[in-house]
């Protein structure tokens, strides 16, 4: 109603304009300038308030698409003014303001939704705009390529020699397998990518998933180690076991029929050296049938039974199981349990283990060094729950990090390999990851659950 009376009163000033604009004209020209000049001011009042009306309805509309312009919904607009041509506008300007404001909440709702699925996903997600920088990166791709932030792709040379070119060199639906070395902390990740590109608003962005293939080829070297050691085990104890039986029997045969021996024309010596044979054989087999029969525990982990139980909990049980180990001198032996409710789901005998485990590698790594120093340590990160032993040990030599959690492999005189190798099965059972980084000074495993 309001914009059909505002069409009509200027329908109206611009018809009396008109009029008034042609009685001028014939005034002027008959000589009737007194009337001449009254219809001129007419004519000027009515260029006023046609002028006034369209600029105020203008200026209305002016400002709210330059609100919009700046994403600016706070303007408010009022329906008690006088003229109701401007109540009619603010009207219609209000309702378009609203839609506006739903638009923008709904917006915002949406990019919370898709911001929280994108930092829940299992793989690492980066959005990468044309000119190299990084439009979004989720959580588990700073976790997986061991960054706090990055803005730009070129950066992740700082960290991963070539890592940036060879993004950049992906065509959409590339995928690639690659080996990453974290040049700070050493530590090797076996790393699935795939590009996809897209266009957004006009401009073509790169999507690029990371996906740590380390602990799947974990699973699997662990499972041919398992089968490995199977074979060996059995082939090995069946041929050992006749082998001690024998020369345990020989050596009895030997013992008791020592003088008989010599009768026969033996001398004593040979009698004494054939029996110390006999003993170094039994005692060779012996020691290989601990030495496997410690390996066999390896391919009869039983599957964890698995509770709930507090983190601080399992370090009151640990820190008393090792408490004999402050008696070494200048050793600083310290748990950390600052979160009283932190709480994890496992079989709680095997983690004590592990810890067990790697608590006296710790010992083992601090040996001669004053001020040695062990930390036990617990912590949330990125839904993650994660239990760690440093030291300030001499570190692990890069060579050899490799090799450290593969059965046999040990640096100790009297070591058997099977700590670390019955650690990280544990963690795979359990769904989880050991892993590792080591320098002089600072060692620190991680059981990241």
């Amino acid at each position: 109603m309001g914009f059909k009376t505002y069409h009509i009163s200027l329908v109206a000033l611009i018809t009396f304009m008109v009029i008034s604009s042609a009685a001028m004209g014939w005034a002027l020209s008959t000589t009737r300038v007194h009337l001449a000049i009254m219809l001129a001011l007419g004519i000027l009042v009515e260029a006023v308030l046609i002028f006034t009306r369209l600029t105020r309805v203008n200026r209305e509309i002016l400002y709210f698409f330059r609100a919009l312009e700046n994403d600016d919904t706070s303007l408010r607009y009022s329906s008690n003014h006088r003229n109701s041509i401007i109540n009619e506008l603010h009207r219609h300007l209000k309702r378009v303001n609203e839609n506006f404001q739903n638009i923008q909440v709904n917006n915002e709702l949406r990019e919370q939704y898709f911001g929280k699925v994108l930092e829940h996903l299992s793989s690492g997600l980066i959005i990468i705009s044309g000119t190299g920088h990084i439009n979004k990166i989720n959580e588990e791709a700073l976790r997986l390529l061991n960054l706090h932030q990055l803005t730009h792709i070129k950066a992740l040379s700082q960290s991963y020699p070539g890592l940036s070119d060879r993004i950049e060199e992906m065509k959409s639906l590339d995928r690639s397998e690659l080996i990453l070395v974290d040049r700070e902390t050493g530590i090797k990740k076996v790393m699935g990518l795939q590009a996809v590109k897209i266009k957004l608003k006009g401009e073509e962005v790169k999507l690029l998933t990371l996906q740590d293939l380390s602990a799947e080829m974990e699973r699997k070297e662990i499972d041919d180690w398992i089968r490995l050691i199977r074979v060996m085990s059995h082939e090995i104890m069946n041929s050992l076991a006749p082998i001690t039986s024998i020369s345990t029997t020989l050596k009895e045969v030997w013992s008791e029929q020592g003088s008989t021996g010599t009768r026969q024309g033996i001398s004593e010596a040979k009698v004494k050296q054939t029996l110390k044979g006999l003993d170094a054989i039994a005692e060779q087999s012996e020691g290989l049938t601990t030495f496997f029969e410690s390996y066999r525990i390896l391919s009869r982990i039983p599957d964890p039974v698995r509770k709930e139980f507090t983190v601080c909990s399992l370090f009151d049980k640990l820190e008393t199981l090792v408490d004999h180990y402050r008696e070494n001198p200048g050793l600083l032996l310290e748990f950390k349990c600052k979160d009283p409710d932190l709480k994890i789901r496992a079989d709680e005998q095997m983690l004590v283990q592990v810890l067990l485990n790697l608590l006296k590698n710790a010992v083992e790594a601090v040996e001669g060094i004053e001020a040695a120093e062990i930390v036990i340590s617990a912590y949330a990160k990125s839904d993650r729950i994660i239990l760690q032993v440093a030291d300030n040990g001499a570190g692990i030599a890069p060579e050899l990090s490799g090799e450290i959690f593969m059965p046999f492999f040990t640096t100790r005189k009297k070591g058997t390999g099977v700590g670390l190798s019955y650690s990280r099965q544990v963690m795979a059972m359990h769904a989880g990851r050991i892993e590792f980084d080591s320098q002089p000074g600072k060692t620190r495993f991680r059981l990241v659950f």
